[in-house]
């Protein structure tokens, strides 16, 4: 049986996209289900600033204008 695919599921995908940088801290905090708490590190790791979840990060680390932080493979 063969899976027909969904409808728009890219476009959700790429909505949903978080732009990948060398400064984002991610750690996995345990509880049922696990959380996800991003932290960002362009300040130091001294002075994390915590970002929230994934969701919650997300457009603020899309919105970031710092330069030379973004992987090679970003625009």
């Amino acid at each position: 049986m063969a899976l027909d695919p969904i409808e728009g599921a890219d476009e959700r995908r790429a909505n949903r996209r978080i732009r990948r940088c060398s400064v984002r801290h991610v750690t996995i905090l345990p509880g049922d289900p696990p959380l996800v708490q991003v932290d960002c590190l362009l300040g130091g790791r001294d002075h994390p600033l915590p970002l929230g979840t994934f969701d919650e990060a997300r457009p603020v680390c899309n919105a970031c204008t710092a330069r030379s932080i973004w992987r090679e493979d970003e625009d």
